[in-house]
């Protein structure tokens, strides 16, 4: 790279961190419509688990307020995939070209390496006594939702065994 060069590679760079914050905001805007999705679901079953209603679902009586947990945990499932699916993957093509255009800078601007210092640090150790494990951040969001639709599920179970 020359000298000259180095002003339209730092455009470049400053566009790819834009990009990169734009994709990270739509998928915490992503998360955040998930718990409200979440949270109105297993409320309205908790409503509804009062009036014990029940609905025919071929041949079987299925209570209602496990139909609304049920169907929140589609919604929650229908999120997830928006957010790993589409705008986690792209986050993560924005995060590559980031570091690729830093190791170029790098040449000249030894201290380029925000994007990469980003990635090197946003893995979580957990250590225990026995084994220590590290968490990406794909895994990280697959955790997450597997908290939210896990509790919908168990909820869904719940609320038709104790009717």
């Amino acid at each position: 790279m020359d000298d000259d060069q180095i002003p339209h590679y730092l455009d470049m760079w400053k566009q790819t961190i834009a990009v990169q914050q734009h994709f990270n905001d739509i998928g915490w805007r992503i998360r955040g419509l998930a718990l409200t999705a979440l949270t109105f679901s297993l409320g309205a079953a908790a409503v509804s688990a009062r009036e014990e209603s029940s609905i025919q679902i071929f041949g079987w009586h299925i209570q209602l307020s496990a139909c609304i947990s049920t169907l929140g945990f589609i919604l929650w499932f229908s999120f997830y995939f928006v957010d790993q699916v589409w705008y986690h993957r792209l986050l993560i093509g924005a995060v590559r070209h980031g570091e690729a255009l830093e190791t170029a800078l790098q040449a000249k601007l030894p201290d380029a390496g925000l994007t990469k210092a980003i990635t090197q640090n946003s893995p979580y150790t957990a250590n225990f006594k026995v084994t220590s494990f590290t968490i990406h951040s794909s895994a990280k969001m697959r955790i997450f939702y597997w908290i939210g639709g896990l509790t919908l599920i168990i909820f869904a179970v719940a609320l038709q065994i104790g009717s």
